[in-house]
């Protein structure tokens, strides 16, 4: 996408993460992450195409929602809500886990401040990779909880593994929740996909709606079959079944 690189001046701005695909006004954004792992010297930032096309993107460097050490959130793990014409940005990776903050009318910059919808007070909060998406009178805040990484040299307790997690809300900015009514502010959490069968460690999910299929949720995820190294994960895929009210895979 940008093989030179992003224009924000922080370590890591050659070797972009975790890019958000969106349409804003008929244009693509991509919304991608500069940092180094297990730091919070990050930041979000944002290129644009009419066609995803190579050599056709344009970096627009930072969007304003950045981090250091000592701030409360890790500004890595972008997702773009479009929510009636009104844009939110929703990021988070450990530290105090998930926030969200307003968007100018362009989605292109930050527009004011930056508040807590996601947090688990237990061990490392490893709680990352946030992807909010409204079905019905409800949005759905998935995320990433546990251990994402290096598997084959280091492999964590059972349980303590990646897996996708979810809470709801009739609002896209507070008041989340999981099926047991426990504040996701608070260590809420209802598991939407874990390891199961040859399946390992499912994580950094998204969300998009298929003309044919509906709601379907995309994941990286272990083969165990194939192999733990992060360079042989899969792309998984399943149909969301809401009929419950809750997101079943």
């Amino acid at each position: 996408m940008l093989p030179s690189g992003s224009s924000i001046d922080l370590a890591g701005n050659t070797d972009l993460w975790a890019p958000d695909a969106q349409i804003v006004n008929g244009v693509y954004h991509v919304y991608y992450s500069v940092s180094t792992f297990g730091v919070q010297d990050s930041a979000l930032g944002l290129a644009t195409s009419a066609t995803m096309e190579l050599g056709s993107w344009t970096d627009h460097g930072a969007t304003g929602i950045a981090s250091s050490s000592g701030k409360a959130y890790n500004a890595i793990d972008g997702n773009l809500l479009n929510d009636s014409g009104t844009y939110y940005m929703t990021f988070g990776s450990f530290w105090q886990d998930i926030f969200q903050a307003p968007m100018n009318s362009a989605a292109t910059k930050v527009a004011s401040s930056s508040y807590n919808l996601a947090f688990d007070p237990s061990g490392t909060h490893a709680v990352e990779g946030p992807y909010l998406y409204k079905y019905g009178s409800y949005y759905y805040l998935f995320y990433s909880a546990g251990i994402c990484c290096g598997y084959d040299t280091s492999r964590p307790a059972s349980g303590a593994e990646y897996k996708i997690k979810v809470c709801r809300s009739t609002s896209p900015t507070s008041g989340f929740v999981d099926a047991t009514g426990t504040a996701c502010t608070n260590g809420g959490g209802t598991v939407v996909l874990e390891s199961h069968g040859t399946v390992y460690g499912p994580g950094g999910q998204g969300v998009f709606t298929d003309p044919t299929l509906g709601p379907v949720l995309y994941y990286h995820y272990v083969d165990t079959t194939v192999g733990y190294a992060d360079g042989q994960k899969l792309f998984g895929w399943n149909q969301i079944d809401f009929s419950s009210g809750w997101p079943v895979v």
